[in-house]
């Protein structure tokens, strides 16, 4: 198994902080104000594709504390500063490189990691990349609502703010040696960089249209092999695309309409066949996945896809009731209609075909055995 990003604590972090040592060693210095201190626990780490199990030492991580209204918290300038990790006895303290005074008044704390220099003092247009050098997990926290000199410890919880695609690729019926030199994943429905504001929780100006290539080469086997690119979400839907240099032979894979999603892991099948990629399944895991082809439902069920699939591109989305939806776009021609599918096993099957786009949507629910979904190929 190969991993390519770099791991940075990726944390689901929840249970109630006792006093920092910071809070003996910074006393009230004010009358009427007192010093903000922070915590990052990591008690409830939720690893996905991250190794470490608390930030290391020197991490930076931002804060910005403001007013209810936005305006600047005490007429101070507390829009965008970090407190710096450290190791004291038994427990991490966190520095701040400016000492932050809570009065009276309530205050709203927003929090990112890693600290950017690039956001020009702005926590809310922060500048976050996402490229063949800079795979390194972004997070962001907040609101903190109801912070003064009486309430002014907070324990910091991170979520992830970029998408991630966990791409497997495995030998199907390619015959050849198999020396894979590089994987690109990119598109148009996710990007390799643009700015996050905090406070919203969202991108804001992501430059799509280029491709992603981790560092990558082994030889394809029977086996499986695992690349995790993250990518920078537009929030739409867009042509996904994959490219893979085989043997020196380059190969590419356009999926149409395709979603990613912020914080989200997106779980893709690749199998390696005679002349062409073919996207085959989608593990649904704790993780919300959005994913083509064939999909394990909650129930433990699996649908499989099968039959003539030429010149189709398949969505399957999964809710959290183990219903799966099937998309079945034509590519091959815009007069194209997919035909109808036939199933084998059982549940309940509805299938209709749209008149003007010749998109075909599958719905089977209520599964009480594995599911075979025949497809027949499209009528121009």
């Amino acid at each position: 198994m190969n991993r390519y990003i770099r791991p940075m604590l990726a944390a689901v972090i929840a249970t109630a902080a006792a006093c920092s040592p910071t809070d003996e060693i910074h006393t009230d210095t004010i009358a009427n104000e007192a010093e903000l201190t922070i915590s990052v626990n990591t008690q409830e780490l939720t690893r996905a594709m991250i190794t470490d199990s608390v930030l290391p030492d020197g991490s930076e991580l931002c804060i910005g504390i403001f007013n209810p209204d936005g305006s600047n918290y005490m007429g101070k300038n507390y829009g965008h500063l970090y407190y710096k990790a450290d190791n004291g006895p038994g427990t991490q303290i966190w520095k701040p490189s400016t000492q932050v005074l809570l009065g009276e008044s309530e205050g709203i704390l927003y929090a990112y990691y890693p600290y950017s220099i690039y956001s020009n003092g702005d926590i809310r247009n922060v500048y976050v990349k996402a490229d063949n050098y800079t795979q390194d997990d972004f997070m962001y926290a907040g609101p903190y609502t109801g912070l003064n000199r009486d309430n002014r410890h907070v324990d910091i919880t991170l979520k992830h703010a970029l998408a991630a695609i966990k791409l497997t690729t495995r030998r199907g019926s390619y015959e050849g040696a198999g020396a894979i030199r590089s994987i690109g994943i990119g598109g148009y429905c996710g990007g390799y960089q643009g700015y996050f504001d905090v406070t919203q929780g969202k991108f804001t100006k992501v430059s799509t249209g280029g491709i992603i290539y981790p560092t990558t080469s082994f030889n394809l086997s029977d086996g499986t092999n695992e690349q995790y690119i993250m990518l920078v979400p537009t929030g739409e839907p867009g042509d996904l695309i994959i490219n893979m240099t085989i043997d020196d032979v380059y190969y590419t894979k356009t999926i149409p309409n395709f979603m990613i999603e912020q914080g989200k892991i997106t779980n893709l099948d690749l199998s390696v066949d005679k002349g062409k990629l073919s996207l085959t399944s989608v593990k649904v895991t704790n993780w919300p996945v959005y994913g083509y082809g064939s999909a394990i439902a909650p129930a433990d069920y699996r649908v499989t896809l099968t039959g003539n699939q030429e010149g189709i591109s398949i969505g399957t989305v999964i809710d959290d009731n183990g219903n799966v939806t099937i998309t079945a776009v034509p590519y091959a021609s815009k007069e194209a209609s997919v035909n109808p599918v036939t199933f084998e096993g059982t549940a309940t099957f509805s299938q209709e075909v749209n008149q003007n786009s010749g998109v075909r949507t599958i719905v089977i629910e209520d599964l009480e055995s594995n599911v075979s979904v025949i497809f027949d190929g499209y009528t121009i």
